[in-house]
């Protein structure tokens, strides 16, 4: 049906136009004989007899529609809530009305046409009068109460899906239901026209030229007046439609291409009807078929893909709602058995507190290494549900109805977008609907990745990591999922990528087999050319496999340290404690030593004098220990409470006892101030002295210290300073781990 518009082609429409308007003429100065010459008794009473046959029978359906419809809101009507929130709810009341609505349409028209049955006269231009005024008084009525009532939903602002108030909806649907009953009686009467057929005419014109020139000259004004009305209500809720457009929420803040679309509506609009008001005249000029298609077509494709997209949202909304509630069935079920778990841990920690502290003791022995995992108290916070692939199924659909629509659009303007012509359009069509699915798939993996990430206590790569305070201290690790998802990312964002863009290609006439037996090659070339590469590659999986190290822990390669901040398919980053940033390729790697997994042994030495009741300070420390675990802040950070080691060196001027705590990477630095601290106080209240380094000066006989010169005591105190720093070079020389004495 595509017709050329050539320069033949225009100049016989022309022609044939004005032949159009003479023959019309000639139709309407024969009208009275030709409704005389339909008549069985040569008059025009069987006009009037087949109206009021017809609107009796459709006040007799307008009467069993309200049955039905009063039956049916009666029956239903606990489906209905005024103060709906939830979306499948809204979807769910609307497709149920239109469908009831539909049905209450369908028996209309059926007792509509039982009254025209029972007065039947067998007149067959009456016959068909009565059909052509019954079917489009219900065209009328599908189009205004199925389609449209549901879709502005005047009436019912709880349920209305596009973001309009109550006013603006009800003066749209007021303005469409008048658009809607003049658009219906003009394609009734272009269709009754032609059961008007002329037997014989004057001068003896063809009276087969002159009926078809008639209707298609009712059919040309009636398409006009039509793309007239539609032109009109675009231009005068303009501003209505570019709400509907852009839907909830501010705007501003709307995509630019959404806000370019809503902007570029009604001019847009107003082009498409004027020339597919043109393309029509033409072609019924021309005697082409299917020449009223281009103007209705937009309310055609409307119809069908509002009705496609409400099931396809509702069945979403379906599917995710009850994912949403099983989530909260499984979040109630983990916070029952937290609750239950806390409960069991204090009725422990009762029956500890009853023992003697001997019975404690004996049971604490030999726990050196033991772990002790502490109940934290449950919480009563559900995680939400995070609908993570709900937007990219909805974006699937809406780009799938977008294409199949601008396609069946197409189709009815008659182009043949078929595949084997490989028509242009129907590659822009694929290219589109794949872009749109690639992008969704796109935005969804980050989106879904990134909130895994922050689930498992992880951080984005543009959040800053904790370097740690000090040489060789860690930060806290994160979990292995999290380590690992953005390498995920990195794959499945290539692949979406590398799909889409062989998708785009295949659509372009592009042969892609050859791409793939090319890739092959180079992949081989490259394999040969770059070892070092793959060498890095594989080396990182297989040290990801064997989780050697996570991201955020603090790591030792070499001379190297730092934090894992980074990594990627072929290294990683490690930002050391002052700040500088090392690349590390996976292949490099011999040795490595992580400070930063699963526990840390805190061992704090304290410098007391010799007259220290070492029993009595490790009854304090102990304590000391327990009161800190029962502390709201620090309590959960201690992995095995404070202790005491006793003494484990004596010096010259001190006896060093040695406590100890077990905390997670990370919580070291936090619970060593606080514990510095709580030892300070605690044993400044119990009169526990702390020993000063003290150097004993032996002078020659005979020699006295107020005798020495300040040249002298200079010597002697560098001697006393280079003793002190030889003691302490021996004491971190024992270990890295050694931290300073109080």
């Amino acid at each position: 049906m595509t017709m050329a518009f050539s320069n033949k082609n225009l100049l016989e429409a022309r022609a044939n136009m004005r032949r159009m308007i003479a023959n019309a003429m000639v139709f309407l100065d024969d009208l009275p004989k030709s409704l005389k010459a339909a008549s069985p008794d040569g008059t025009a009473w069987w006009l009037v007899i087949a109206l009021v046959t017809a609107v009796g029978g459709l006040i007799a359906g307008h009467y069993m529609f309200r049955l039905v419809t009063r039956w049916g809101r009666d029956h239903f009507r606990a489906l209905y809530d005024e103060n709906e929130q939830k979306r499948s709810g809204k979807l769910a009341y609307l497709l149920a009305r239109a469908g009831w609505m539909l049905l209450s349409a369908g028996i209309m028209f059926a007792t509509a046409i039982l009254v025209a049955v029972i007065f039947d006269t067998g007149h067959e231009p009456t016959r068909a009068t009565i059909f052509i005024v019954v079917s489009t008084y219900i065209g009328y009525r599908v189009l205004r109460g199925v389609v449209f009532w549901n879709f502005f939903a005047p009436t019912s602002p709880a349920h209305r899906l596009v973001e309009l108030d109550d006013a603006q909806a009800q003066r749209v649907f007021r303005h469409w239901a008048v658009a809607l009953a003049i658009g219906a009686l003009i394609i009734g009467l272009c269709r009754w026209i032609q059961i008007l057929a002329l037997k014989d005419g004057p001068s003896g014109a063809s009276m087969d030229i002159v009926n078809a020139d008639a209707h298609s000259l009712a059919f040309i004004v009636g398409l006009l007046i039509c793309a007239a009305m539609l032109a009109l209500l675009a231009v005068v809720h303009k501003q209505d439609l570019r709400i509907i457009i852009l839907g909830k929420g501010d705007p501003a803040q709307k995509p630019a291409w959404l806000k370019t679309i809503a902007f570029l509506a009604v001019p847009l609009l107003l082009l498409y009807l004027a020339l597919a008001w043109f393309v029509s005249s033409v072609r019924l000029t021309l005697g082409l078929p299917g020449g009223y298609i281009p103007v209705l077509a937009p309310i055609i494709v409307f119809v069908a893909a509002i009705f496609a997209y409400a099931v396809a949202s509702y069945l979403i909304e379906i599917v995710y709602e009850r994912r949403a509630a099983a989530h909260l069935r499984r979040e109630e079920m983990k916070l029952q058995a937290e609750k239950q778990a806390w409960e069991r841990a204090q009725a422990a920690d009762e029956m500890m507190s009853e023992m003697s502290e001997d019975m404690r003791d004996m049971i604490e022995e030999g726990g050196e290494m033991t772990v002790m995992r502490t109940t934290p108290e449950p919480s009563t916070a559900i995680r939400p549900y995070f609908p993570a692939f709900k937007p990219f199924f909805e974006n699937v659909v809406q780009a799938t109805i977008l294409v199949v629509s601008a396609g069946e659009l197409a189709r009815l303007w008659g182009i043949d977008i078929g595949r084997e012509g490989g028509h242009p359009l129907a590659a822009a069509l694929d290219i589109l609907l794949a872009v749109i699915v690639a992008a969704s798939a796109y935005r969804t993996v980050n989106g879904y990745i990134d909130h895994r990430i922050v689930e498992e206590g992880g951080t984005l790569d543009d959040q800053p990591s904790n370097p740690g305070e000090g040489d060789s201290e860690g930060g806290k690790g994160q979990s292995r999922l999290a380590t690992l998802l953005p390498i995920f990312r990195n794959v499945l964002i290539s692949a979406i990528i590398a799909i889409g863009a062989m998708v785009v290609l295949a659509n372009l006439g592009v042969d892609i087999g050859p791409l793939f037996a090319g890739a092959g090659v180079i992949g081989i070339a490259i394999g040969f050319g770059a070892q070092t590469l793959i060498r890095d590659i594989f080396s990182g999986a297989f040290f990801l496999i064997d989780d050697a190290f996570r991201k955020g822990e603090y790591i030792e390669i070499d001379n190297v340290k730092g934090v894992v901040e980074k990594i990627s398919m072929r290294s990683f980053q490690l930002r050391h404690h002052l700040g500088a940033v090392h690349t590390v390729p996976f292949g490099e790697i011999h040795q490595l030593t992580n400070y930063s997994r699963d526990w840390v042994m805190m061992k704090l030495p304290l410098r007391l004098t010799y007259d220290t009741d070492v029993e009595k300070v490790r009854k304090l420390i102990k304590k000391l220990g327990q009161q800190l675990l029962e502390d709201e802040v620090v309590g959960p950070l201690f992995l095995q409470p404070l202790k005491s080691q006793g003494v484990y060196k004596m010096e010259d001027s001190a006896m060093i006892v040695r406590v100890k705590f077990m905390t997670r990477p990370g919580d070291q630095f936090v619970t060593r101030k606080v514990v510095y601290a709580a030892i300070r106080d605690l044993f400044e209240k119990e009169g526990v002295r702390f020993a000063h380094r003290e150097v004993t000066v032996r002078l020659a006989d005979g020699e006295k210290a107020s005798e020495l010169s300040p040249a002298q005591k200079e010597a002697i105190a560098g001697s006393v300073r280079s003793a002190i720093d030889e003691e302490d070079t021996g004491d971190k020389s024992a270990g890295k781990s050694t931290t300073p004495a109080l």
